[in-house]
């Protein structure tokens, strides 16, 4: 009986030695194997589609070599070559993805490879747009890390025109009310955020990753809480995305943005938001994408204003400074004498490199002792200038009283301006006003300069008459 226990012990230490002995590479091996398996891309034609989207639509070389099979990306019917050049030249494009995954096949001449064809892209060349229709030819790459990448982003077709009936199609689908989005409670809460100008707090509403990839459109939204807002969410409209479980669009938001009580303008906001997270998942901003403004008015040109009381050759010139930090006063007089040098050489160039992208301008007509104000976009501007210029031979621009306030992001300065310009042909009068100037600038988050972002002008009334001796 002993001998049998001792025997049936002795096996037992045997068996358990030999599990010990051969288990633990077994399970090391089928660990490895798991991730192998997890580690294995899951991507689809459709979030690939999208990476691409974002390459193209961003003009970044970089990130749209990546999309690339290395050995195609030269060949010369692989049109890489015809894509980098429209990003060398800064050539904005917009890409429609709407549905072209139901245009995606499989490739006749290589079974392994899908074809998505007939995606319209819209390059904005100077005059009118260029339609594009291309055909990407796509195939699964990698050891171990598999992903999709381009082997071919080629046009097949372009025509000029202004039928863009294409990029009409909505990219997301199944729009909702807000009481039935799952994101409303979260727009309400950015919403809150924006109009309290809690920055920390508006960026703990992003994903960190995303905010990195989208950090230009996370600049900008950031700096738009130095001012106040107004967020209007009666229009909003929500979509779940196509081909997404967890992401949704919210647009048609209009945001209007105050400075010290005096209105910027009034732009569109579009929201991306996803859940993310592993174990605790929370909607988190993806992307926040500042739009077009809608002041639309009639602009009108400083020509077109009627001439006023005449005012002494001679001003009193004082400087106020404000509130604003020193270094801040400093670098906005300098902008302020770049300004005014560029104006009077009629530098048209230099001129406007001080406006930022987005800039407001208010131009205002005396008719009958009543201001008319009217409004410019910075593209309208430069066409007015350019006519400014060619009316008057010369133009001489006296500033005043300035005052500066703000911080050292952002600063509004106020003044006294004369204008005098002297018509090119002789036969007419010099004309000259005087006014009360306010430009509000902030540092621009696209290259770190001070810009103009706002501008507005009161005319300055009870001018004194004085002796011309």
């Amino acid at each position: 009986m002993n001998d049998f226990q001792n025997t049936t012990l002795n096996t037992s230490k045997i068996s358990l030695s030999a599990i010990l002995k051969w288990g633990a590479p077994v399970l090391i091996v089928i660990l490895v194997i798991c991730g192998i398996l997890l580690a294995r891309s899951s991507e689809t034609p459709a979030g690939f589609l999208a990476k691409w989207k974002n390459a193209v639509e961003s003009g970044d070389l970089k990130n749209y070599d990546a999309l690339w099979v290395k050995n195609t990306r030269d060949k010369n019917n692989s049109g890489y070559q015809q894509t980098a050049e429209l990003f060398r030249q800064k050539i904005k494009i917009e890409v429609n993805i709407a549905n072209a995954v139901d245009r995606t096949r499989k490739d006749p001449q290589h079974p392994s490879y899908l074809r998505i064809e007939e995606i319209p892209v819209l390059v904005h060349t100077v005059g009118e747009p260029l339609i594009q229709s291309r055909t990407l030819v796509i195939a699964k790459t990698g050891l171990i890390q598999q992903r999709w990448k381009l082997v071919r982003d080629k046009v097949v077709d372009e025509e000029f025109g202004s039928d863009l009936s294409a990029f009409e199609a909505k990219i997301t689908v199944e729009t909702t009310s807000q009481s039935n989005s799952p994101v409303a409670p979260f727009v309400l809460q950015w919403k809150k955020v924006l109009e309290s100008q809690d920055k920390k707090k508006y960026t703990s509403l992003w994903d960190k990753s995303a905010r990195n990839k989208r950090i230009d459109n996370f600049r900008l939204a950031h700096l738009h809480l130095s001012q106040e807002a107004d967020v209007d969410l009666s229009q909003v409209k929500y979509a779940a995305v196509a081909h997404s479980k967890t992401r949704h669009v919210a647009n048609n938001i209009n945001v209007t943005i105050h400075s010290g009580g005096t209105f910027i303008e009034t732009h569109s906001r579009t929201l991306t938001i996803e859940k993310k997270g592993f174990f605790f998942r929370r909607w988190k901003l993806i992307n926040d994408e500042v739009g077009d403004n809608y002041i639309t008015d009639q602009p009108i040109s400083q020509q077109d204003q009627p001439d006023i009381d005449t005012i002494p050759e001679e001003t009193v010139t004082g400087i106020y400074n404000g509130d604003a930090p020193i270094d801040t006063q400093l670098k906005v007089s300098q902008i302020l004498g770049k300004w005014q040098k560029a104006w009077e050489e009629k530098d048209l160039d230099t001129y406007m490199s001080i406006y930022a992208e987005r800039a407001l301008i208010t131009r205002v007509t005396v008719q009958g002792g009543k201001e008319i104000p009217s409004y410019l976009r910075k593209k309208d501007l430069r066409q007015k200038m350019k006519q400014l210029n060619a009316h008057y031979a010369d133009i001489q621009i006296k500033i005043s009283n300035l005052e500066i306030n703000g911080d050292r992001a952002e600063a509004d300065a106020t003044f006294l301006q004369e204008f005098k310009g002297t018509p090119a042909s002789g036969n007419r009068p010099a004309y000259r006003d005087v006014g009360t100037k306010k430009l509000i600038l902030m540092i621009d988050p696209s290259d770190g300069y001070w810009k103009i972002y706002a501008e507005t002008w009161s005319r300055y009334k009870d001018v004194p008459k004085f002796p011309k001796n």
